[in-house]
């Protein structure tokens, strides 16, 4: 079997397993990515492109006050409402380095040309506007291909990593197979990094941690979120938390929801259909036969299509909105009637809709109002889960007794510690990113239980300067075994 070796083994192209290559490249190893996709990115450009930062430029051009203090105790707010709902292991103080990251991360971002559009405001979830929406996540493409290229860091696309390759008790590299079978032993000098994304696509998985009724429920994301990171360090004993909180919600985009109200059997609005992920599958379920639709017309059809072809549910469409209330089963003039409202308020100078408190708009304040009309079902998935592995402040995943697995990493969504407050809005790709160029520079360096401060200046490794090494000491209940 061939074999090529290497400092460091990222598996996953996505925005933690991109950004823990640059920060490994930056620190001096020779690093290789491994994505079973023909392009890098993963989710992060399908996505709707919120992310959270707090204490950056867009708050500061508002006048807004944000902290570090500020996002921790939203976060702890939104971890206390999910402590109702899941069994729950939040890390405070990894989510602490996350927050304490963010600006840095955007300005890393804006420092390779991506660009955003304005903030997004979510009052019941973020008490200070810091909730930004990227430009074109599409973009981001470009950006790592280019910081990539500066680098010379290597992409081996169409390869899914099979198992960990270990010795003594160290992991010491990757087994991956491209899509002719053909097996490659990729070998981690220093140190893995998993970042292969979440487990939403895997069935088989989502059972031993959901019921079967919502375990076979549709889910956003791509196709390649099969869990294998998950899978691959558990067998070397890595201890996963958070698995069971896979949040159902509406299968929808963010960003579509904009443009769009959803409206009942009754033909009337009944929530806020920006709001709370949680709030809306509630609010869907209470309704007769538990359906709704989005209600949008042809202008937002034809700028927001891929969004509307991601939708799993039915879709009708009619030159008026009488002949869509028929084919939806609801009164005619009430359904034009709860569009003429929300044109309405959107025509006045009204910053909250008097109906539900909505605050999210439709940029230009646009309307519902040229036909073709168009009405997609609300259907219920999921979307990201939350499980994944402990790590320590370093990003090295944690085994079941609360050692460090010696030469093993995790990125993004396959790190479970911060995931808990992911109701928030914005934290998945943020939290990616940031805690990906934490994870990067560790195993280049063969950290475990300590991480070098991120720069007081907010430059993450797009300068190569030495910097200044802090050490941070783990708490003292990550020696106990998880309960």
């Amino acid at each position: 079997m061939e074999q090529k070796a290497f400092d460091i083994v990222v598996v996953g192209a996505g925005p933690g397993g991109m950004c823990a290559a640059i920060a490994a490249a930056d620190a001096g190893a020779s690093v290789v990515v491994l994505e079973a996709l023909d392009q890098i990115g993963g989710n992060a450009v399908w996505s709707t492109g919120y992310l959270v930062f707090c204490n950056y430029d867009m708050q500061d051009e508002r006048g807004l006050k944000d902290s570090e203090e500020h996002f921790m105790n939203d976060a702890r707010a939104e971890v206390a409402r999910q402590q109702e709902l899941y069994g729950i292991v939040w890390d405070e103080a990894l989510t602490r380095l996350y927050a304490k990251g963010m600006a840095a991360t955007y300005r890393f971002l804006r420092r390779y040309g991506v660009t955003f559009e304005r903030l997004i405001e979510r009052p019941l979830q973020h008490t200070v506007h810091r909730m930004a929406k990227l430009d074109d996540t599409f973009a981001l493409r470009p950006a790592f291909e280019r910081a990539f290229a500066e680098r010379n860091i290597p992409v081996v696309y169409k390869t899914r990593a099979r198992r960990l390759l270990s010795d003594q008790g160290r992991v010491t590299g990757v087994r991956a197979a491209n899509t002719d079978g053909v097996e490659t032993d990729y070998i981690a000098r220093r140190g893995v990094v998993l970042a292969t994304g979440g487990y939403q696509a895997n069935a088989k998985i989502r059972r031993r941690y959901q019921p079967e009724h919502l375990a076979n429920t549709p889910y956003l994301g791509v196709e390649t979120c099969r869990g294998d990171g998950h899978l691959m360090g558990q067998s070397m004993g890595g201890d996963l938390i958070n698995m069971t909180m896979v949040q159902p919600l509406v299968m929808v985009a963010s960003l579509f929801v904009e443009d769009v109200i959803a409206v009942n059997l009754a033909g009337e609005r009944f929530h806020d259909e920006a709001g709370p992920y949680d709030d809306r599958v509630h609010a869907l379920l209470a309704q007769s036969e538990r359906k709704a639709f989005y209600i949008f017309d042809d202008a937002t059809f034809n700028a927001k299509k891929h969004l509307v072809n991601e939708m799993p549910g039915e879709l009708h469409s009619a030159d008026t909105l009488a002949e869509l209330a028929a084919k939806m089963g609801c009164p005619a003039g009430t359904l034009e009637k709860t569009v003429a409202t929300w044109n309405a308020m959107l025509a006045s100078d009204a910053t909250r809709d008097p109906l539900f408190g909505r605050v999210v708009m439709p940029s230009g304040r646009k309307g519902i109002t040229a036909g073709p009309f168009h009405a997609a079902r609300m259907v219920l998935g999921v979307n990201f889960p939350a499980g994944g592995f402990r790590t320590t402040l370093s990003m090295a995943v944690v085994d079941v007794h609360g050692d460090p697995v010696s030469g093993l990493y995790a990125a993004g969504d396959t790190v479970g510690g911060v995931n808990p407050c992911l109701g928030l809005g914005g934290i998945h790709i943020s939290s990616a990113m940031t805690l990906g160029f934490v994870a990067g520079g560790a195993a280049a360096r063969q950290e475990t239980g300590s991480v070098h401060a991120l720069p007081e200046s907010g430059d993450l490794p797009a300068t190569r300067a030495k910097q200044k090494i802090a050490i941070v000491h783990l708490p003292q209940e990550r020696a106990e075994p998880a309960r």
